[in-house]
């Protein structure tokens, strides 16, 4: 009885290292799923921003010019070119945010391919 005791006393500390460090693995794992949220809500909000400098790029060169060609103007081009890169990375993520949400669903749709 002393012995078990006495091994407890001097491994307790072991112990609650270890629930620390499981502890802290849960927190950054939260944490890391709150950035990708916060990262997905701010690329929503530059998507938006890009969409309407768009229709506003278009409505004016459409007034100025009524055979204004979308494919010959560089300002057009760059904020197509700024939409496909802000999508890609909202889809990017979007599914590792899934992924760290519903892990077993997906774990198995993989394995499945």
């Amino acid at each position: 009885m002393e012995k078990d005791f006495r091994y407890k006393i001097r491994h307790i500390g072991d112990a609650f290292v270890d629930k620390v460090e499981n502890l802290g693995l849960s927190i950054k794992g939260s944490v890391k799923g709150i950035v990708l949220t916060y990262n997905i809500d701010e690329l929503k909000k530059e998507k938006e921003k890009i969409v309407n400098g768009i229709g506003k790029r278009m409505v004016a060169s459409r007034k100025k010019d009524p055979d204004f060609n979308v494919l010959q103007d560089k300002m057009m081009i760059k904020l197509f070119s700024k939409l496909d890169k802000i999508e890609g990375q909202m889809e990017a993520c979007i599914k590792e945010r899934r992924e760290r949400l519903y892990p077993n669903k997906f774990a198995s749709k993989q394995s499945d391919a």
